[in-house]
C-alpha cells in the first residue's frame, strides 16, 4: 500500500510517500521533501500563528497533498508543537481541512515522541544498550528512552534563535551562545532528561530532526541531500562545538554559504546546534547517531494510525 505522511512542524513542512508492505511492515521510500515554512515564526512573542504564515503553509501542504495523490497514497496529515500551542491553531486547522479535503491531526508531545522513537530507532541494534532517542524541531525537542521514558520540552530551533539570537545577520557574541546552551540545559534538567541515562547499559543516543541531519551534513560536506551517506553516520561533541564556533562568526548571508547547510536553515542552526551540544551533555554521550528517520517514517509503520 503507498501511504504519504505530511508533517506540519513550527520550523518546516515535510512529506514522505512510501511503499509498506502489508506482509512484512517494510516501508520502501518513494519520495522525501521538505520545506522551510516557519509556521511558527514570532509565536514565541504572539502567541498565535501569522495570517501569512498560515497561508503559506497551507499552499505547502495543499501542494504536497496534490502529488501524494498523483502517486495513489493515502494521505495522513499531522501537526506538531505549533499547532499544539498557538491559540487561534483552529483557524489553521479549518484551512488544510477546505484546501485539501483532509483532517490534520494534532499530536500531543508524548504522541509525537512515541512515533518519532518508532521511526527512528528503526534498523538499529538494542541489545545490552540503552537507547535514547531525542528529536529537535522548530518549536519542541521530545525525548524517548527504551520506551519507558517519555518527554516533550518546550524548546526548538526556531524559538530559541527568536530568544537569543534575534540579529540573524551579524555575528552572534559568545555571551548569547552561552546564554542559550544555558537555558536549554536548565530546561533538560528540570524535566529530568539526565534521569534518561542507564547506568548498567551502555547510552546509546540517536538524534532525529532537520537540525542534526544539516550538521551532519555539513560535517560531510555534502552539496546535496546524501540519505545514504548521513543515515547512521555519528556526530561527536566536538562536531557539534567547532560548528557552533563557525555558525555564530559569520553573518547570516555567510552561514547560507557554508558547504552541506541547506541555506533555509542559515537563521536557526545555530539554535539546533545549542540544543544538540546540551542533550549530549545532560545525557554525558561523547556522540550520537543521526538518523534521517523519525516521526512521518514512525507513522508509517504504524497500522492503528493510518487506516
Amino acid at each position: 500500500m503507498i501511504k504519504a505522511v505530511i508533517d506540519v512542524g513550527s520550523n518546516s513542512i515535510k512529506m514522505r510517500i512510501a511503499n509498506v508492505s502489508e506482509k512484512s511492515g517494510e516501508v520502501h521510500i518513494i519520495r522525501d521533501e521538505t520545506e522551510v515554512v516557519r509556521l511558527g515564526r514570532g509565536m514565541s512573542e504572539t502567541g498565535v500563528l501569522s495570517d501569512e504564515s498560515m497561508k503559506n503553509s497551507c499552499l505547502t501542504v495543499s501542494k504536497m497533498a496534490r502529488k501524494a495523490e498523483r502517486a495513489g497514497a493515502k494521505i495522513f496529515i499531522v501537526g506538531t508543537m505549533a499547532l499544539r500551542t498557538a491559540k487561534n491553531s483552529d483557524t489553521f486547522i479549518k484551512m488544510i481541512k477546505k484546501s485539501t479535503g483532509h483532517e490534520i491531526h494534532v499530536f500531543s508531545g508524548e504522541q509525537e515522541a512515541k512515533y518519532s522513537w518508532l521511526g527512528a530507532v528503526d534498523g538499529f541494534e538494542a541489545e545490552g544498550k540503552n537507547l535514547i532517542m531525542f528529536d529537535s524541531g522548530g518549536g519542541s525537542t521530545e525525548f524517548v528512552a527504551g520506551e519507558k521514558h517519555i518527554a516533550s520540552i518546550p524548546v526548538g530551533a526556531v524559538n530559541l534563535s527568536e530568544k537569543f539570537f534575534s540579529e540573524h545577520d551579524k555575528p552572534i557574541k559568545k555571551i548569547y551562545v552561552d546564554k542559550a546552551f544555558e537555558h536549554v540545559k536548565n530546561l533538560l534538567f528540570e524535566n529530568n532528561i539526565d534521569k534518561f541515562r542507564s547506568d548498567s547499559l551502555e547510552n546509546q543516543i540517536i538524534g532525529v530532526g532537520g537540525g542534526i541531519v544539516s550538521m551532519a551534513s555539513v560535517k560531510f560536506a555534502c552539496e546535496n541531500y546524501m540519505p545514504s551517506k548521513l543515515h547512521g553516520s555519528t556526530l561527536t561533541q566536538n562536531d557539534v562545538l567547532r560548528q557552533i564556533q563557525i555558525y555564530s562568526s559569520l553573518t547570516l548571508k555567510e552561514r547560507e554559504n557554508v558547504i552541506g547547510l541547506p541555506a533555509s536553515r542559515a537563521d536557526v542552526i545555530l539554535g539546533s546546534a545549542c540544543i544538540i551540544l546540551a542533550t549530549l551533555k545532560i545525557l554525558n554521550c561523547q556522540s550520537c547517531i543521526v538518523s534521517i528517520n523519525g516521526l512521518r517514517h514512525g507513522i508509517l509503520l504504524s497500522d492503528n494510525i493510518i487506516t
